[in-house]
């Protein structure tokens, strides 16, 4: 008897320790799971610079916005309900809703599908006419920004403007609203092409905005997307209501072409010459990918290298992207 109970103690133990060591690995990947500011800053600065071009919202206002309205991408609201900016339902919302306390109990709030929905649904709220004077402001103008936000009502706090501009100042988020504009880089140049940067581990190779792929910039100023696997002119045309024949004269390809995952498909005609000089031939290289990686159109690196149709590329060659 006494052996039989020392060994249902035992299980009872190991059990009991088992359930100890459930809820510490449960506890320690929910820590690790809480994001830093300068890891959320990192990896939505994308989809604020995207929004500045298209909305001409600065990007650091966005940021910052994000940043203290979802607690850094932390609070309930954002984690649940991928709302990272705090908008309440309103009479014109037709989504899913959920509620929580805020300035009253049990207030009406927005859910997302995706967070890209929430900052694409932001861009869209501060085009209301209460939020008009803002867009008189220089779109540099951020401290004028986060004062005319406050006076619009976006936020009943007095301390919203300056809690904003800190947030800015601390992290030198203004330098985001730069690179929109074409005057300042994120960590590497852009100015080879959009392929030196493409990761295709990156969150943001290819963001879905309301069902549609990001658009981006390359570093020649053509607008482009990042292909998804199997993707052909006319499936890209789909997305984009364009006109597949918009895409094949775009990227010099056939309509049967399918794309790469992370292949760059451009929205506009290739520019006549790059900023760089010339690109030294890599093993594969051809004169389309070549075209593709700089924005460049072929018919200008065949004249540039005099070069004609049907030439190949030898590794080590220098091949011109613009007049001598």
């Amino acid at each position: 008897m006494l052996v039989n109970d020392i060994l249902k103690l035992m299980r009872v133990v190991k059990y009991i320790l088992l359930i100890i060591s459930v809820v510490f690995v449960s506890l320690s990947s929910t820590a690790q799971k809480k994001m830093t500011r300068s890891q959320y800053i990192e990896k939505y600065k994308e989809v604020a610079i995207n929004n500045m071009r298209k909305h001409k919202i600065p990007a650091s206002i966005t940021l910052a916005q994000g940043v203290l309205e979802s607690g850094d991408g932390n609070s309930e609201l954002a984690r649940k309900s991928n709302n990272h900016f705090g908008i309440k339902c309103h009479s014109d919302w037709k989504g899913k809703k959920t509620y929580h306390d805020d300035d009253k109990k049990q207030e009406c709030f927005r859910v997302y599908k995706t967070v890209y929905d929430s900052y694409a649904d932001h861009a869209n709220f501060l085009h209301k006419k209460r939020y008009a004077k803002c867009f008189e402001l220089k779109i540099t103008d951020y401290k004028g920004w986060a004062k005319e936000l406050k006076n619009a009502g976006y936020a009943t706090s007095s301390k919203y403007p300056k809690l904003l501009i800190k947030i800015i100042e601390d992290y030198q988020l203004y330098k985001y609203d730069k690179i929109a504009l074409g005057k300042g880089e994120i960590e590497t140049p852009v100015a080879t092409g959009p392929n030196e940067n493409y990761d295709k581990n990156d969150d943001f190779a290819e963001i879905e905005m309301s069902d549609k792929p990001m658009v981006k910039l390359s570093g020649n100023r053509i607008k482009f997307i990042r292909a998804s696997k199997g993707d052909t002119p006319e499936s890209i045309a789909k997305k984009l209501e364009m006109g597949s024949w918009q895409i094949k004269n775009y990227n010099d390809v056939k309509g049967s072409y399918r794309f790469e995952e992370g292949e760059t498909v451009y929205l506009q005609p290739k520019k006549s010459k790059s900023s760089k000089k010339s690109h030294t031939v890599k093993s594969g290289d051809t004169i389309w990918s070549v075209s593709q990686k700089y924005g460049v159109k072929m018919s200008k690196i065949y004249k540039y290298n005099g070069l004609k149709k049907g030439d190949e590329l030898k590794p080590g060659q220098k091949v011109l992207l613009r007049k001598k």
